[in-house]
C-alpha cells in the first residue's frame, strides 16, 4: 500500500518519495520552464503576483 504523503509540508528540502512521487510530472515541467525561459521573464512572472487583478468586464 502507498504511503499517503502531504507534499507541501512533508517535502519542504525535497521530495520524500523519490522515484515514487505522485507528481514527478509537475517537476519536469518546472523544470522544463527555468530551463527555457530568461531570468528576466522569471523575475516578471514573479513580479506579477503582486500587481492588482485586471478588471472584469461587465
Amino acid at each position: 500500500m502507498a504511503r499517503q504523503v502531504d507534499c507541501q509540508k512533508e517535502c519542504t528540502n525535497g521530495c520524500i518519495l523519490g522515484d515514487k512521487c505522485p507528481n514527478l510530472e509537475y517537476l519536469a515541467q518546472a523544470r522544463k520552464l527555468l530551463a527555457e525561459t530568461s531570468i528576466d521573464k522569471l523575475i516578471e512572472i514573479s513580479d506579477s503576483r503582486f500587481l492588482p487583478p485586471p478588471p472584469t468586464a461587465q
